[in-house]
């Protein structure tokens, strides 16, 4: 766990479309730390499942900055950076304990192993495409190549659906 000192924050940098990582390398040649919280995943390529590596919040990038030293400027213009995520005009900040949170979801996710199942009997999972986009269901097997079996809560019954494994993602 990292301890900030009193001007330290970890503020949020919207990035342009698929550039995350050229954003991340770019801001640290800076010298700043960042975060960039990546999910293994399994998707369907030319018909096969493969694992791939992609961003846990896609078009995000957190970064660590002394409000005292950091240049503001410069990271707003960074490649790949489209600016700072704000609310009221301000640049939003992450406290440290969801950071450390979100680290360690990270670690859980990227240290499984390649021939481990994406997800286990029980697991809450949330649906990210489709009719059931945005709901919350409960992973129970794989079924075939790429579909598995979710319950899903619906008009006060639990139902099971058969759905495509690559819509389901972990529910933080």
């Amino acid at each position: 766990m990292q301890t900030e000192h009193r001007g330290a924050h970890w503020y949020i940098l919207h990035c342009k479309g698929g550039q995350e990582n050229r954003a991340k390398d770019n801001v640290e040649n800076q010298g700043y730390s960042t975060c960039l919280p990546q999910i293994k995943r399994q998707k369907i390529l030319r018909g096969k499942k493969v694992d791939c590596v992609e961003p846990l919040f896609p078009g995000y990038l957190f970064v660590h900055l002394d409000t005292e030293t950091a240049n503001f400027n410069a990271l707003r213009s960074t490649r790949g950076v489209n600016g700072f995520v704000r609310f009221g005009g301000m640049p939003a900040t992450v406290p440290a304990v969801v950071m450390d949170s979100i680290k360690a979801l990270e670690e859980a996710f990227t240290g499984r192993q390649e021939s481990e199942p994406m997800f286990k009997s029980g697991d809450k999972v949330q649906i990210t495409e489709g009719p059931f986009a945005g709901l919350e269901a409960i992973y129970n097997m794989a079924k075939g190549e790429d579909r598995c079996l979710v319950f899903l809560d619906m008009l006060g019954k639990q139902q099971r659906i058969i759905i495509a494994e690559t819509t389901l993602r972990p529910n933080l």
